[in-house]
């Protein structure tokens, strides 16, 4: 296999806006503990699609707010508050979706 012209590169990706990185964390989360009955960190980065740095300031921040809870063994959660949002978010998503925007 020979490298393409100008060599590999990585395909642009969109930046996400703060609010679709904590949806994507938060859905991350969810998916984690249905696969695996708990959601650990190193797994919510992979599903998100983000670097661990950023991915654990987000964590602060969302914790701040209320959104999830991490224990002292790691496991990740998401609270009444966290779940909520995925839900308005979505729905929010649709209603945008729904009127072509």
């Amino acid at each position: 296999m020979s490298l393409p012209a100008g060599g590999w590169r990585r395909l642009k990706q969109e930046k996400r806006h703060k609010l679709q990185l904590y949806h994507d964390i938060l859905c991350a989360i969810e998916e984690d503990a249905i696969r695996c009955g708990a959601a650990r960190p190193t797994r919510i980065q992979h599903y998100s699609r983000l670097s661990y740095d950023k991915m654990m300031g987000h964590f602060g921040e969302m914790e701040e707010k209320g959104m999830i809870r991490r224990g002292s063994d790691g496991v990740v959660s998401i609270t009444p508050k966290g779940r909520k949002f995925v839900e308005q978010y979505s729905e929010l998503i649709n209603l945008i979706e729904s009127v072509g925007l």
